[in-house]
């Protein structure tokens, strides 16, 4: 037996080599699906604090009223600054979903609906008008920008 393996040692050693890439493959494939199923619950996971988050969010700026009115172009001077504060939350959470959307959070499909949303509100003369004053005024960065490009040339 002995003299049979020392025969067969090179036969041996590369069958052993071979076996050794194939369960390296094999472990690569595994490591790639577990990355990729949880790739697909951290999106599950973050589409739905989002959803939920963007519940609340409308919940809050409809009961105060002011985007409301600054869109139907009836506010108050004595309303702008609350009117712009809330727009500012609003604009906020867009571009965090924007940046979750860039990172890899959540799936293109929930991203291009918010974006879709996101591009009609600022399609919006009065909604645009506040967006172009809050950026001057640098209470909204280029970021806002950023994302408007990006979201509104696809919409």
């Amino acid at each position: 037996m002995c003299k049979w393996l020392g025969e067969k040692n090179g036969e041996i050693q590369a069958v052993a080599a071979i076996l050794g890439v194939l369960v390296g493959i094999i472990g690569f494939g595994a490591t790639a699906w577990q990355l990729r199923s949880a790739n697909y619950s951290l999106q599950a996971s973050n589409t739905y604090t989002i959803q939920h988050d963007a519940r609340d969010l409308a919940a809050q700026v409809l009961l105060r009223g002011f985007v409301k009115k600054l869109r139907q172009g009836t506010l108050p001077t004595e309303e702008r600054e609350d009117a712009k504060n809330d727009f500012w939350a609003m604009l906020n959470f867009y571009l965090s979903v924007y940046r979750q959307l860039e990172a890899g959070g959540i799936n293109e499909k929930i991203g291009d609906a918010f974006g879709q949303d996101f591009c009609q509100l600022l399609s919006e003369k009065n909604m645009a008008n506040a967006f172009d004053e809050m950026l001057a005024e640098k209470r909204i960065s280029k970021n806002y920008v950023a994302m408007r490009e990006a979201w509104c040339a696809k919409n």
